[in-house]
């Protein structure tokens, strides 16, 4: 299967994830009032910053597995995944219970716009979803089995089942209970269900248990000296991932930060999608290591070729057509006046936050690759470098022009990532942004874009009539990306 339809397989539950949430979101805030949506915003956000919670072992047992698998070792793939399962378990409990604790003592303080009657709902959500953490980063280290051995289809076909039913009964409860206790509660159980499923898969397809008995020390310091970087890694990742939504939720009133937190979650559903392409390109790396460098090479181009002109048609189709879109989406969900308000308090915000998305999930190649090569080092300066400048651009940019500007300076940030892509680029003898077509690609879509935009000139921005062009506008590019695998169908059938 080539890496772009495990890619594909991988991307399935993303865009079913996309399509959901995208419509769920707004009901929550409907459902649960801008003040308890806060505050499951800020439960989310918090648990964002302990995503080092399996310390990267599901990462690194991954990668030590598919070399294994490349030079057909199976007892080797037995002893470093018995040897991670030993490691994880008590390390993923003791975090967990760490989690809970500290941020049920320590989140009132820091997300002071609490009122003091929601602080027992808070920590109590708060409870709910340090269960939920346990279930989701278990799950990920089995995922990573499943990913070694290259079954992106069934791990496409399951994560697609799943997130319907972890998301559609969740926004009934929020209509229902008006709590969002009852939201997370559920997340975690379905949490639980899928790690389930994955440990059966991996019993009955790879005869793979818990393995613990085959649990080596030779392996553990082996994968010690990768883990350290790793947990580093996930460390600084963890904390400066969500680091524009933590300054801004101290800094700025609930009334400014839904808006900030609701665009935010529009762009990092888009930027979600490019995790489809970062098990493909690490597991494929890793098999390729005793190879020459160019092979690698191809992976990054293949992968970054088969993203680049999507991300840029969602950036560009959601700077022209931003007004009537979210006019049409908040509105209808929402409400008309609460959704036409929130629409244009989330508008200006939209644009630099998902350019500054979609350029980390391109990063996601580079990242994936630099992991494979054993170059975390690279990607943790890189990581910490893009973190500084978004305290110093948030800090700014809301300083002078508040949460937009807040936005613009997150935006300004993801140079760092940019500069980890072209340090990547010139490793593995790649083409990506030093290609000359890819800044063909930015001119044409740029070009169509611009051309598509004059309609402004005799429409109202907030017009209906705008979604016509809009489609056109979509569908035309869609077109012209996929004009190959186009032909290829219509050579097929004739």
């Amino acid at each position: 299967m080539s890496i772009k339809r495990q890619t594909l397989w991988n991307l399935a539950p993303q865009l079913v994830t996309l399509l959901v949430a995208t419509f769920s979101m707004p009901l929550f805030v409907r459902y649960l009032g801008i003040e308890k949506y806060a505050l499951f915003y800020y439960v989310t956000t918090v648990s964002g910053m302990f995503g080092f919670a399996d310390l990267g072992l599901g990462t690194v047992v991954g990668r030590n597995i598919s070399m294994s698998l490349g030079r057909n070792d199976l007892a080797a793939v037995r002893r470093y995944w018995g040897t991670g399962n030993m490691i994880v378990l008590p390390v993923l409990g003791l975090i967990t219970v760490g989690f809970v604790g500290l941020t049920v003592w320590l989140g009132p303080k820091w997300f002071d716009q609490l009122s003091p009657a929601r602080v027992s709902l808070f920590r109590a959500c708060l409870v709910a979803n340090g269960f939920g953490l346990f279930f989701a980063y278990y799950g990920t280290f089995w995922l990573a089995i499943s990913q070694a051995y290259l079954d992106f289809k069934f791990i496409g076909i399951i994560r697609a089942v799943i997130t319907p039913l972890q998301i559609i009964p969740s926004v009934l409860l929020a209509w229902w209970t008006a709590n969002p206790f009852w939201v997370l509660a559920w997340s975690s159980v379905m949490g639980l269900v899928q790690l389930l499923i994955l440990i059966w898969h991996a019993r009955r397809h790879h005869n793979l248990g818990m393995c613990l008995g085959e649990a080596r020390l030779e392996c553990a310091r082996e994968m010690m000296g990768f883990t350290a970087k790793m947990f580093v890694n996930l460390v600084e990742g963890a904390v400066f991932s969500t680091i524009d939504r933590n300054l801004l939720a101290r800094w700025a009133t609930q009334a400014q930060f839904v808006p900030y937190g609701l665009g935010f979650n529009i762009a990092s559903r888009l930027q979600g999608l490019s995790a489809s392409v970062m098990a493909p390109v690490l597991h494929n790396t890793s098999r390729v290591l005793d190879a020459s460098r160019a092979a690698a090479g191809r992976i990054y181009d293949d992968a970054f070729a088969f993203m680049f002109e999507w991300y840029l048609l969602a950036t560009l189709w959601l700077a022209v057509w931003h007004p009537v879109v979210l006019r049409l989406y908040l509105v209808h969900t929402m409400g008309a006046d609460l959704g036409q308000s929130t629409a244009n308090s989330v508008g200006p915000l939209l644009t630099p936050l998902v350019t500054a998305c979609c350029l980390t999930a391109m990063s996601r190649i580079s990242c994936s690759q630099l992991c494979s090569l054993n170059r975390q080092g690279a990607v943790i300066g890189f990581e910490v470098a893009a973190g500084l400048l978004a305290i110093a651009g948030v800090w700014v940019g809301y300083t002078y022009d508040g949460v937009v500007g807040g936005a613009y300076g997150y935006l300004f940030s993801r140079i760092g990532l940019v500069a980890q892509d072209l340090y990547t680029i010139r490793l593995v003898q790649a083409g990506g942004w030093l290609d000359p077509r890819t800044w063909q690609k930015v001119v044409l879509q740029g070009l169509v874009a611009a051309a598509f935009s004059l309609v402004y000139f005799t429409v109202p921005r907030l017009s209906y009539w705008l979604l016509i062009p809009a489609t056109l506008h979509g569908g035309l590019v869609a077109a012209w990306v996929l004009r190959q695998p186009l032909r290829r169908a219509l050579g097929s059938a004739k």
